[in-house]
């Protein structure tokens, strides 16, 4: 099997392939420290006297860790409740897991959720109805492409129609506060969950932006070898389409913004493989 290259370091470091050099653990560890301590304790938190009755009482329910069947010790919630507290006390929220699972595996898929805007199911079935996967910055023409492609049956699932059916918005001018994505995201997820016993459709256009291929692979996995389409459209005629769509009025700035952001985390990716 062929081995990477080392990398140099900005500090000058010569790192091994798969190790991260001295300064960046340090680093990190000062970033967790900070977010340790201006964290809430557990029980700020809502993990008080009343969650640990709920908890035992869930896990005599259900004893066996949902991923790799091992006993459960730990109720963990499938979307991050944030701090709400109807999310929190949503049993339909809860999932057993062994504690292996939920702090390597489980908290590993939240960080790569996190990092590239994904907030997959982390326990996602298999679609039974056949996906494509569209991917591409703001701009490049995925709902145009889905629009010439689709036949009577197919079923779109796209995070900005979602939003504007939830706020009765256009697709454009949906709200973009963190709340309103998170509730978003979470339709989003009930929708592609429901894919492994749906009857009803032909085929799912599934509109995700996914600049890199790790977020690609992760949901082809997830939906059991999805088809995927990425729009080659350049970075200037993405732009180009914004600015001259009337529709985006007001919306302009940050949507080139995400436009620059996805070119540069594209790029940023190809780099690291021709490492």
């Amino acid at each position: 099997m062929p081995v990477r290259a080392p990398r140099i370091c900005p500090c000058g470091y010569r790192i091994a392939s798969g190790e991260r050099c001295p300064c960046e653990r340090k680093r990190a560890a000062a970033r967790n420290a900070r977010a340790d301590a201006a964290r809430p304790s557990a029980r700020q938190r809502g993990y008080d006297t009343r969650w640990d009755k709920a908890r035992a009482g869930y896990l005599r329910s259900h004893p066996m860790c949902v991923r790799c069947h091992a006993p459960a010790t730990v109720v963990d919630h499938i979307a991050p409740h944030r701090g709400d507290q109807a999310l929190f006390w949503d049993k339909g929220n809860w999932q057993p897991l062994c504690k292996p699972c939920h702090d390597r595996a489980k908290q590993g898929e939240e960080k790569r959720s996190a990092r590239g805007g994904v907030l997959a199911h982390p326990f996602l079935r298999p679609s039974r109805v056949p996906v494509t996967l569209v991917c591409g910055p703001p701009g490049s023409g995925k709902s145009t492409y889905v629009e010439k492609h689709r036949r009577p049956g197919d079923i779109v699932i796209d995070l900005d129609l979602i939003k504007a059916k939830l706020f009765h918005t256009t697709s454009h001018q949906a709200p973009r506060s963190a709340e309103a994505t998170r509730q978003a995201l979470l339709e989003r997820n009930q929708i592609l969950t429901g894919l492994a016993d749906d009857h009803l459709h032909e085929h799912v256009w599934f509109i995700v932006s996914a600049p890199e291929q790790a977020e690609r692979d992760l949901w082809q996995r997830k939906l059991r070898n999805a088809r995927l389409v990425v729009m080659d459209t350049p970075l200037e005629e993405c732009l180009r389409r914004i600015r001259a769509d009337v529709s985006r009025e007001g919306q302009r700035d940050w949507m080139e913004d995400l436009v620059h952001q996805w070119f540069a985390r594209a790029r940023r990716e190809k780099d690291l493989r021709n490492v």
